[in-house]
């Protein structure tokens, strides 16, 4: 029998005999911060400690009704549920640690408070044996958001995470997408948008993250001691290792053909992929596949799948592999998706100076432009939200393109060959009727391109103006990342990228 059919079998036998008792909060010990703060925490020492063993330890992320300075509050309702992962079953399996700090009455899950919560783990490190390759952080409402800023403040510090009802700046997806995560959230939360959740998670699998998602249909905003009670949480979380060398349990999908890595580089035209996914014997309704920012279908098979004939694009290609299944709670409804991701570069000669590579109706359908530019529907991104008007747009034949954007903060990540690109940003705003009133910042490649950019300070109200850029990729994919400035959010209508030579003489931007 293996390591994890053991590791199962042992659980399974567990829940057999019985309902989890959860830790009472009772079974927490006092403490407090000693880094200057004064943070007020709990912390849990499982029974029978051994100091010759190194233990996994959690971090665990109270929500906003829970603030103050009485080091109760946080524990109140068994934790909102998060004392689940405590239960005699789960310390049966695998004996953890677990940290309960309090945040201030006004306070957040950020800058010097959260610093100190993460702190916090050395401190108690520093008097019990903690495995450092083995700390996991989790939160529900504020601290899903906070364990969103927290693994985001330091992707090298924890070996998996589960945020529950929270939102986060997808912007920072991209640096912890080799980070195991677990999200949790109900498509009905009140409080918490569930988009908040659906942004995270879409940015991650665009970066090329492996990620798990359980989205209740109902449920509400706490959700939280049935969400921290799924069978599979427990035993996934504690499978984890920093750096990814842990052997993880289900929920998983592995594509591995024609490879197990991460990426591959190949001349054909096509690909054939296969692989299994394994949700500990529990259904899986559907196997799909998507070519980000091209086709998607069904695969053949569940448990053991595959796809024949996917079409490959000249340059980086991003290819995701997602399986789904009920939620594990039939009374709420929902899914449980879960997903391997592959790059793939096809070689070949790059595109001709002069070749558009990419064309983006931000926000929008598919269009073909009056200069006979095929703009394909709204794609390749990471956050932002959408936003539609119908006005008349001058300085432009495509009035369309510029009555649906993209707004707020968000990124675009267009594959391409290495090589130089003219970038052209199009603009116009149709909501805003002043100067000052919408003021935003673009990065391309990691360069500001526009700072503190004001579209109708520009050009006017409801006039279109494009902005052009010579950019050099050379990783195969090329960054444009938009950002909030003083007022208002960034927007974009439409995005154009095509080949350079090597005379290009738009660095500075050109306003069209």
């Amino acid at each position: 029998m293996s390591a994890r059919t053991a590791l199962l079998a042992t659980l399974l036998a567990l829940f057999a005999a019985g309902p989890a008792a959860a830790t009472s909060p009772t079974d927490f010990l006092y403490g407090q911060a000693t880094d200057g703060s004064n943070l007020p925490f709990r912390y849990f020492v499982p029974p029978g400690y051994d100091g010759a063993q190194a233990y996994p330890l959690i971090l665990f992320l109270h929500g906003a009704g829970e603030r103050g300075s009485d080091n109760e509050a946080q524990l109140r309702n068994n934790a909102n549920g998060a004392l689940k992962l405590l239960g005699d079953e789960q310390l049966a399996l695998q004996p953890v640690f677990m940290i309960a700090p309090q945040c201030p009455t006004d306070g957040w899950w950020s800058g010097a408070t959260l610093a100190s919560a993460i702190g916090l783990v050395d401190q108690v490190a520093a008097a019990y044996h903690i495995d450092p390759d083995r700390v996991y952080v989790t939160g529900l409402s504020m601290g899903g958001m906070g364990t969103w800023s927290a693994i985001t403040a330091q992707p090298t510090r924890f070996a998996a995470a589960v945020p529950m009802s929270g939102n986060g700046d997808t912007n920072a997806a991209v640096a912890v997408a080799g980070l195991p995560l677990w999200f949790f959230h109900a498509a009905n939360d009140p409080t918490v948008g569930v988009e908040g959740s659906d942004n995270l998670v879409a940015a991650l699998r665009n970066a090329g993250a492996s990620t798990i998602y359980t989205r209740y249909d109902t449920g509400g905003h706490g959700i939280w001691s049935v969400a921290y009670a799924h069978p599979l949480l427990f035993p996934w979380l504690v499978s984890q290792m920093r750096g990814g060398s842990g052997s993880p349990l289900p929920p998983v999908l592995r594509i591995t053909s024609p490879t197990a890595a991460a990426a591959l580089s190949t001349e054909a035209p096509m690909i054939d992929l296969a692989g299994s996914a394994d949700n500990d014997g529990e259904p899986i309704e559907s196997v799909s596949w998507d070519r980000v920012g091209g086709a998607a279908g069904a695969a053949t098979g569940t448990t053991a799948w595959s796809v024949d004939g996917i079409a490959l694009a000249e340059g980086a290609n991003l290819l995701r592999v997602t399986a789904t299944t009920p939620s594990g709670h039939a009374a709420w409804g929902g899914h449980t998706t879960f997903n391997d991701a592959l790059r793939v570069t096809r070689t070949g000669p790059p595109p001709q100076p002069g070749t558009v590579v990419a064309a983006i109706n931000a926000g929008g359908d598919a269009w073909l432009a009056a200069d006979g530019t095929p703009y394909v529907a709204d794609s390749l991104y990471s956050g932002g939200s959408v936003q539609v008007s119908s006005h008349a747009v001058a300085g432009s034949d495509d009035d369309v393109l510029y009555n649906d954007w993209r707004y707020g903060n968000f990124a675009y990540h267009v594959p391409v060959f290495d090589g130089r690109y003219t970038v052209e940003l199009q603009f116009a705003d149709t909501y805003n009727n002043a100067p000052g009133q919408r003021i935003f910042d673009v990065a391309i490649e990691g360069t500001t391109v526009l700072d503190d950019f004001d579209i109708i300070a520009s050009v006017g109200v409801d006039v279109a103006t494009v902005r052009r850029f010579d950019v050099d990729v050379s990783d195969g994919m090329l960054d444009l990342v938009f950002t909030n400035g003083s007022a208002g959010s960034a927007r974009v209508d439409a995005i154009r990228v095509i080949r350079a030579g090597d005379d290009a003489i738009f660095a500075n931007g050109f306003e069209g």
